[in-house]
């Protein structure tokens, strides 16, 4: 009996110990701190979220693996770090059916963020080099990522008409991000749009839900070993049909034009008002409206 007593005091100890400790970082720990924190958390999430993906294949529901994954991760990175988001038009999301979603890409944190807004049924398209990163490209194997090959424009190719495919065959949404790779100016600016999310969506024939992630170098920055707790708004935009755009390059130019101009106007608006407010002052130039009329 006593010696039981001892280890139930010890665990408590320990867990008390541990909720001290996360408190604390939560308030007052810095850079070097909230990355680890976060490195944790992707590692667990990633080594829970294959047991997921077997278990919610085996349980005939794989919609859900990237939903439960995603939000374990971001649940767990808030928790430790203090860091969370404030979401604007979620409604585009949950009542719309496939999808492809645009989202801006900022630095790794944008999985955290976009871990609290993905959807249900929703696929992710990643670079090929993520497939071999341990634990993280395990469980990206195991949820059907759709892994491009940017070196080999073919296979990139082939790879996105299998997702346009799947789209309307497993009924599932897509998340990309479209500029490729992180944008790290120190203006708020968005780096020049690849189209393939831009053709997926118009051979599927299923609208581009885009998702603004506001810039958050206030919160995070790498180059000034800048990690604080904080909130980070993100706003979901209406769905931008895609049902009578012709499939042609100039077709998909304009679309995707139309859709970086306006992703980036909100991402100013959320970011950086008073640029806003700077920019109204100044005469304005057209802006361009997608029509498939002749």
């Amino acid at each position: 009996m006593m010696l039981l007593s001892t280890q139930t005091t010890n665990t408590a100890l320990s867990i008390a110990t541990a909720l001290l400790i996360i408190l604390n970082g939560r308030r007052n720990g810095g850079f070097y701190y909230r990355t680890m924190a976060n490195l944790v958390c992707l590692a667990t999430s990633a080594s829970c979220g294959m047991f997921i993906a077997l278990f919610l294949r085996l349980a005939g529901r794989p919609d859900l693996i990237n939903w439960t994954s995603t939000r374990l991760y971001y649940y767990l990175v808030s928790l430790l770090t203090g860091v969370s988001v404030k979401i604007e038009g979620q409604e585009h999301l949950t009542s719309t059916g496939s999808k492809v979603i645009v989202c801006n890409h900022q630095s790794s944190l944008d999985m955290v963020f976009g871990g609290r807004v993905i959807p249900k049924g929703t696929s992710i398209v990643a670079k090929k080099a993520i497939k071999f990163y341990p634990l993280l490209g395990w469980y990206l194997s195991l949820s059907k990522t759709i892994f491009l090959d940017r070196a080999n424009r073919d296979n990139a190719v082939k790879a996105a008409r299998r997702a346009a495919k799947d789209i309307h065959r497993k009924k599932t949404s897509v998340w990309i991000f479209p500029e490729g790779t992180r944008y790290h100016g120190a203006d708020i600016n968005l780096l020049p749009f690849k189209k393939g999310a831009f053709y997926m969506a118009v051979q599927a024939r299923v609208p581009i839900v885009p998702v603004v992630i506001e810039n958050y170098d206030k919160i995070y920055d790498s180059k000034e070993r800048r990690f604080e707790s904080g909130t980070v708004r993100i706003k979901v935009l209406p769905p931008v049909p895609t049902t009578d755009v012709p499939e042609d390059s100039d077709s998909i130019d304009k679309l995707c034009t139309q859709v970086r101009e306006d992703m980036l106007k909100t991402l100013k608006e959320l970011s950086a008002p008073k640029v806003i407010e700077e920019e109204k002052q100044q005469p304005q130039k057209p802006t361009f409206q997608f029509s498939t009329k002749l």
